[in-house]
């Protein structure tokens, strides 16, 4: 086992166990090197979210300050975000000001007690793989010496507060074809920030487009998150929020992770918006506007309703192995054809062609509050209307825990299971076998079910989709039962 491990989203750790100094001063060394192999004089960005031991100030002892001062003592340039920043954020700063990359010090939706680091190099986008194995390989190679400790005059560190100019930018972007004048959002909005780094920004937003009656829950800051649910996608979190939306009449409710770069949306009901939902309602405004658009892409765990989207509007459909990371070829697209471009993950993920190549949490809430104001219509009519055009989805997704031991066979089931193997386990007939992302069973109705082995636990994670609910707990059930059968 190696020290340092990288993921779908870099390096992540329990505090003071996996993730500790030493590893943020081995990563910090490895991604100096890459820089500097490809520019004597790098430049780059670093954010943080609130979580032990991130200190936008540079405080002794934190991991900020241990970043910093590594990379400049290597000769790498490092402008610094003077307060917690989200990923989307740190994202765009880099494309938008021509930096070599950025460092986000960020667990995402993880627990308190995690942090981690990833890189986004300079499209803004999450590393590749080939630069993640790159960064991984050297990393664990440094963690293996003595690394001294140093100390860099704060002279040499640039500051920077950008919250208003991403809002505005990315207003501006929305506003081209979506209507967001001020005063047109004349309805209430309530967020909930899960005391991570999202309420600066949204306070920038409703400010921008003049929205007087909002309300931001779980605010500040808070390492510990205030001992709430940081991951918004668990709905049983959200209950604080479907409150106060339900006081305030707000038509739209958005929840946030800790960094800001996924999202939940509940319409007027309080009932959720899947994020493919959200964005196939997006993708249908567009259309409808005659807006050009090349179409969307996503990952072999979200759910068939965008695929049937893209083929009945005759656009591109785009299926990936699941990370953001794989999506930044198809929104680079959009933006060499001049066509809106958009990506979607089940997990929350959303972003545009005309944003960033980076997930954002902040997007799809503005984007369905210019469609609500320009439409007249309520989210769950909205909702409605796509089960009418594409059909009705049923989306679960479940865990299959296992003995550490039990992980090396596991691991070949999966990389040698064939169609022939599981012919006779279901009575439906099996399409094929889709192993872009661990085996993903296709039926020749629609229905699926994935597994894919978590790269750090002794787990499996299991998704299935039906035509109903009471089929989709089932499929799951039958996926589970596979495993154990073998």
């Amino acid at each position: 086992m190696t020290a340092i491990k990288f993921g779908t989203s870099g390096h992540r750790g329990i505090v003071g166990q996996e993730f500790t100094t030493k590893h943020v001063q081995a990563i910090s060394l490895a991604v100096a090197d890459l820089l500097l192999a490809k520019n004597k004089h790098p430049r780059i960005v670093l954010g943080c979210d609130p979580r032990k031991g991130n200190d936008p100030k540079l405080g002794a002892g934190s991991f900020t300050k241990t970043i910093v001062d590594i990379l400049i003592s290597k000769g790498v340039m490092v402008d610094v975000f003077d307060s917690f920043a989200p990923t989307p954020l740190v994202s765009w700063y880099i494309r938008k000001y021509g930096l070599d990359g950025g460092l986000i010090l960020t667990a995402s939706h993880n627990p308190p007690e995690y942090n981690g680091i990833k890189f986004n190099p300079g499209n803004g986008a999450p590393a590749p793989s080939e630069v993640t194995q790159e960064l991984e390989l050297k990393a664990n190679q440094y963690y293996d010496r003595e690394i001294k400790s140093l100390q860099i005059k704060d002279e040499k560190i640039n500051f920077i507060n950008k919250n208003q100019e991403f809002a505005e930018d990315l207003i501006k972007n929305i506003t081209k074809f979506c209507q967001l004048e001020k005063g047109a959002l004349n309805f209430p909005v309530v967020v909930d920030a899960k005391h991570g780094t999202a309420t600066s920004i949204w306070e920038e937003i409703f400010k921008i487009l003049n929205i007087k009656k909002y309300k931001i829950i779980n605010a500040e800051p808070k390492a510990d998150f205030g001992g709430i649910e940081a991951n918004p996608t668990k709905i049983s979190s959200l209950t604080d929020l479907k409150n106060k939306q339900k006081a305030f009449q707000a038509p739209i409710a958005i929840a946030n992770d800790p960094d800001a770069d996924r999202h939940v949306i509940l319409d007027e009901n309080g009932d959720l918006v899947t994020p493919e939902e959200v964005c196939v309602i997006v993708l249908d405004y567009l259309v409808n506007k005659n807006i050009p658009v090349l179409g969307i892409a996503s990952t072999v765990a979200s759910s068939n309703l965008i695929k049937t989207a893209c083929t009945t509007n005759g656009l591109e459909y785009a299926e990936t192995a699941v990370g953001f990371k794989y999506f930044a070829p198809f929104l680079e697209k959009g933006v060499q054809e001049n066509k809106i471009a958009l990506a979607v993950e089940s997990s929350g993920g959303i972003s545009a062609s005309f944003h960033i190549l980076e997930k954002c949490g902040y997007l799809p809430g503005i984007l369905l509050m210019g469609i609500l104001a320009d439409t007249g219509q309520k989210l769950s009519e909205l909702k409605t209307e796509l089960a009418k055009k594409y059909g009705k989805y049923y989306f679960k997704e479940d865990k299959y825990e296992f003995e550490a031991a039990k992980k090396e066979a596991l691991v070949k089931l999966f990389e040698t299971i064939a169609k022939v193997d599981l012919v006779d386990k279901f009575e439906d007939k099996i399409s094929k076998i889709n192993k872009t992302d661990g085996v993903k069973v296709e039926f020749e109705n629609g229905d699926w079910f994935l597994f894919r082995l978590s790269g750090t636990e002794p787990m499996a994670r299991v998704y299935a989709e039906t035509q109903s609910e009471q089929q989709s707990d089932e499929l799951v059930k039958q996926a589970k039962q596979i495993i154990t059968f073998f």
